[in-house]
């Protein structure tokens, strides 16, 4: 009787150790799907969706040899899937036909292999034609010359780390990193800041960026940006006048409003387009760094969807603008730029 159970719980181990068929999920091919269903799901059309595969195949193509590893269009797929849905993990994972493991891998790989190529789709006009067009092109808004873009701050909500927990708490009381973009007349985005946590001042980015070195050091460069009152007039950035008297200087901010509207209206669209980083979609469960790299990935797909004429989300509404934030050092008013913008006011508004 003993020898008999002997064989009988040998025989279970060994049947124990028999390996399981692995269950693999069907996979939707964007390419089978009507270009309707792509849009709504990815926000891009096919066209774009095959010619990023392509861009990233290098990136991206598997290194095994083996016949499930995972091609390129389902981890571009999966990726956007996760950008657009502002969902997370398993209900992107399940649409695309993927693991929530295999989702994550498909999530960092596709956002590395985009913010590589940030520097070719994020581009700043310093060529004397690009200057030229840009300025014409915001001339048309609202009348005020010489405009070379138009600059904003947004917040993207993440879990905090635990260790400087406060840091990434911002005036609105949520953790954020605190993301710094300028744009175009058609919301190209032409320069990205994206590396403050949340309780950072807008001014305090602003005098950390490239942009004061870009303007003061760039001979080629003629023209100015528009920002909001939270920043300090200088003489490559201005601001409205406060308590404008005049009727030029109501007219200069009517001006400069419309124009600079155009900022708050890229952000609704990069996050109406892209789910993932607007508050109402979730806060993003990712370190600080893969946030901030999430945020430039999406802003060279926001970029390549503007340069191909790509219509922005339905119903897409600029987000809520946080109250301005006064530096801790503010610092001196400029003579230089409070004397040209008067001159401007003069020159063109009166």
């Amino acid at each position: 009787m003993a020898l008999y159970l002997l064989a009988q719980r040998a025989h279970a181990r060994r049947r124990r150790r028999v390996p399981q068929e692995r269950v693999f999920k069907p996979r939707i091919q964007f390419l089978n799907m009507p270009e309707e269903q792509v849009m709504r799901r990815y926000q891009l059309n096919p066209e774009m969706i095959r010619d990023l595969c392509h861009a990233l195949e290098c990136d991206l193509q598997p290194s095994t040899g083996r016949s499930h590893a995972l091609p390129v269009y389902v981890k571009v797929t999966a990726a956007l899937n996760f950008y657009t849905s502002g969902t997370f993990q398993t209900p992107a994972g399940d649409a695309a036909g993927i693991s929530q493991a295999s989702m994550s891998r498909c999530v960092s790989q596709v956002t590395t292999a985009l913010t590589r190529r940030a520097n070719a789709y994020i581009r700043f006009p310093f060529q004397p034609r690009q200057q030229a067009r840009t300025k014409e092109e915001f001339l048309r808004i609202a009348g005020f010359p010489n405009v070379l873009g138009t600059l904003g701050c947004t917040h993207v909500a993440l879990k905090p780390p635990s260790d400087h927990e406060n840091l990434y708490r911002n005036p609105l009381r949520f953790h954020s990193m605190n993301m710094q973009l300028v744009c175009d007349a058609h919301g190209m985005i032409t320069h990205v800041v994206a590396e403050f946590p949340g309780s950072v001042p807008d001014a305090h980015i602003l005098s950390c960026s490239s942009l004061r070195g870009i303007f003061e050091g760039h001979q080629n460069l003629d023209g100015w940006l528009l920002a909001d009152g939270t920043y300090p007039l200088k003489p490559w950035l201005l601001t409205p006048v406060e308590a404008a008297e005049t009727a030029a200087e109501q007219r200069y901010n009517a001006a400069h409003m419309a124009t600079q509207a155009v900022v708050g209206r890229t952000v609704g669209a990069l996050k109406g387009r892209f789910r993932c980083l607007d508050q109402a979609g979730g806060v993003l469960q990712y370190s600080p760094l893969k946030v901030c790299h999430i945020f430039v990935a999406c802003c060279v797909l926001h970029n390549m969807a503007v340069g191909r004429g790509i219509a922005m989300p339905e119903g897409v509404e600029p987000g809520a603008r946080l109250p301005d934030q006064a530096s801790p050092h503010p610092e001196p008013l400029s003579q230089e730029a409070q004397c040209l913008r008067q001159e401007l006011i003069t020159s063109y508004f009166s």
